[in-house]
């Protein structure tokens, strides 16, 4: 089962760390900012799962958006990615510091 599907309390903090800390995918994007719907996430991650092809060139290959837009959706994708490593780096530099004093 997959860490996010469980209830919150039902985690340990291990799975909670992962959740935390896994950077969203391609998918997750198009989703949450409503490019693509449910269904077409679905029959994507099918068809990625036979063909193999990164996501974004097969959202290319079937038309559902252009290449400036999923351009700006890794862009998306990339800062989001710098804000948690950033995060993480502030928090464990701020951890050693307070095991100093």
């Amino acid at each position: 089962m997959d860490p996010s599907d469980q209830k919150e309390e039902d985690l340990n903090d291990e799975q909670k760390w992962d959740i935390l800390t896994r950077p969203e995918k391609l998918g997750e994007i198009l989703l949450k900012h409503g490019k693509i719907n449910l269904k077409q996430l679905e029959d994507l991650i099918k068809e990625q799962e036979k063909s193999g092809m990164p996501f974004g060139e097969l959202v290319l290959a079937k038309g559902i958006m252009s290449r400036e837009d999923l351009m700006k959706a890794l862009d998306w994708q990339h800062r989001s990615d710098q804000v948690i490593i950033e995060s993480l780096t502030e928090m464990v530099s701020k951890q050693g510091k307070e095991g100093e004093e």
